[in-house]
């Protein structure tokens, strides 16, 4: 067992208040992270660009959930 948490838990983490959709939250979130299962099919100099393009995505949604 990982210390990795799971798409749910890091969305459970992203919990937006009571105004904001949370399902779309849940599945912008689970979208971004499913990103990385592309990884074992990629060569591991690609992997930092989808590293890097899933952590701006999170970015993103965690600011549009501030914002809300």
């Amino acid at each position: 067992m990982t210390d990795t948490p799971s798409p749910g838990a890091l969305a459970d983490r992203l919990k937006p208040s009571a105004d904001t959709d949370t399902d779309d939250v849940e599945m912008e979130v689970e979208e971004a992270l499913g990103r990385l299962e592309t990884l074992p099919d990629l060569p591991v100099t690609e992997h930092v660009q989808v590293f890097e393009g899933v952590q701006m995505r999170l970015s993103e949604i965690l600011s549009n959930v501030d914002d809300a």
